[in-house]
């Protein structure tokens, strides 16, 4: 996939669908503006064919189905939903950490609970190689979007920890499903006063938000028992945002 040049905004993405579940709207209304977007999947790689996968990612690709292509699939599917947002699809190389090994051939995320803890102290490494490589690659980029990192999964604490040594200001989502638990928003609110921006959503936005979600089909069933559940779900976090209206909530540390 394309690597990430002079666009309008990029919107750094930890996994083929939290572009569109937490900033689907607001993208959409960028580019039917005809403003330039780049989506980049930080961990959109596939693993190697034959590769080994342990026990627990053997039974997500189970769950998600078409295992052994449940990870070329996710690609597919991300191709499906950038194509109705107008976005541009940036697939980095780096593996989900459900397939990521250390040095030693240990997986350090082997299991559901492994996916809300700490970063894994053997990852450092791969922290100061993504931070690098978003510098050299964004050197020419509009606004920069990242998550908060809200519900702690650990690959979107990484993303988050490569943008806060960042020379330009950041603009933060809100990490959608997990954003709709007050709590674990709060959470992720730390180091300092933040100020909040809530960007409204048109209905055609908002429609065409859940349509691009809807594209992620191997993911659905992780958070909702059908389409129907997701839409409502959607729509109602979006209401809720800005007092009935749809919309979508932004972040800024409040110093900038």
């Amino acid at each position: 996939m394309r690597e990430v040049t002079a666009s309008t905004h990029v919107y750094l993405s930890p996994h083929l669908d939290d572009a569109a579940l937490s900033c689907g709207g607001r993208i959409y209304t960028q580019t039917k503006a005809g403003e330039r977007v780049q989506v980049v999947t930080v961990f959109g790689g596939v693993p190697s064919p034959g590769e080994a996968l342990s026990p627990f990612a053997q039974d997500l690709h189970a769950r998600w189905g078409h295992p052994p292509e449940a990870a070329a699939r996710r690609q597919e599917e991300d191709l499906a939903a950038m194509a109705l947002l107008g976005a541009e699809p940036v697939h980095w190389p780096y593996a989900d950490c459900i397939y990521r090994r250390t040095a030693d051939g240990r997986f350090p995320y082997a299991g559901e609970e492994a996916l809300w803890a700490s970063v894994d102290p053997a990852e450092e490494g791969l922290v100061s190689e993504l931070t690098a490589r978003l510098a050299l690659s964004t050197a020419r980029a509009g606004t920069i979007y990242a998550p908060l990192s809200i519900g702690n999964h650990v690959d979107h604490q990484i993303v988050r920890r490569m943008v806060e040594s960042h020379p330009r200001p950041i603009v933060y989502y809100e990490d959608f499903p997990y954003a709709a638990e007050p709590q674990a928003a709060r959470a992720a609110l730390t180091r300092g006063d933040w100020e909040a921006k809530s960007v409204l959503l048109s209905e055609e936005a908002m429609m065409t938000k859940i349509d691009a979600i809807a594209c992620y089909r191997s993911q659905l069933s992780t958070f909702w028992a059908s389409f129907e559940e997701m839409a409502a779900m959607v729509r109602a976090y979006a209401e809720e945002v800005c007092g009935g209206r749809p919309a979508e909530r932004y972040w800024r540390p409040s110093s900038i």
